[in-house]
């Protein structure tokens, strides 16, 4: 609906600016990694689910319960990564979602590849994330391989040289395509928020 897409270019908008002043900080920070520094990187949390647009009459349902019939879920995974400069460091996540479409139960287990910026970093890091990869996605007897796409803003104080606790949010997009099996009526796109804590160990 118009009303949505309003108020999805604000949450953009908002993120944008959010990154314009982290950025900022950087020209008066020195660097704390180096390229082949690692980090590894394990988190816990929730997901709330935001949307669901069903792609057959293009409507979009918002929020959990009634309107997208989903309710909380969880979500935990493992990430391990290496800079491959002073700013920039790339790697793998693998992680497990779990959610109730009433009382049928979703799995969801992303594979993706992950970039991230830390624009901020010491003490407190900063790292602003985009994921890319594929999912497979269960939904009571019916299981399938989807694209898996996400964008995730986090914050992480250092108690020592090594770890670090923080937490992170943003957003998951993850569409649900049946292509080749005659069942394009159910062809949509979801949306998720999470909201984790972290536990990183770098080096």
């Amino acid at each position: 609906s118009f009303k949505w897409r309003i108020l999805m270019l604000k949450k953009i908008s908002l993120l944008f600016v959010i990154c314009l002043c982290v950025f900022s900080f950087t020209l008066t920070a020195s660097p704390f990694y180096d390229a082949g520094s690692q980090r590894f990187t394990i988190t816990a949390g929730t997901s709330f689910p935001l949307s669901i647009t069903n792609f057959q009459d293009n409507t979009t349902q918002v929020g959990m319960g009634a309107n997208t019939h989903l309710k909380l879920g969880g979500y935990g995974s493992i990430l391990y990564q290496v800079f491959v400069n002073e700013y920039v460091a790339l790697g793998g996540e693998i992680g497990y979602m779990f959610n109730y479409d009433n009382e049928m139960l979703i799995s969801d287990v992303p594979i993706m590849g992950k970039a991230t910026i830390f624009p901020v970093q010491g003490t407190v890091d900063i790292p602003i994330s985009l994921g890319l990869g594929i999912s497979f996605l269960s939904r009571g007897t019916s299981t399938m391989l989807t694209p898996y796409v996400s964008a995730e803003l986090g914050f992480d104080f250092y108690i020592n040289e090594h770890w670090g606790i923080g937490v992170k949010s943003g957003i998951w997009v993850i569409p649900e395509l049946y292509i080749f099996t005659g069942r394009n009526q159910f062809n949509s796109l979801a949306t998720f928020v999470p909201v984790v804590a972290t536990v990183t160990y770098r080096q």
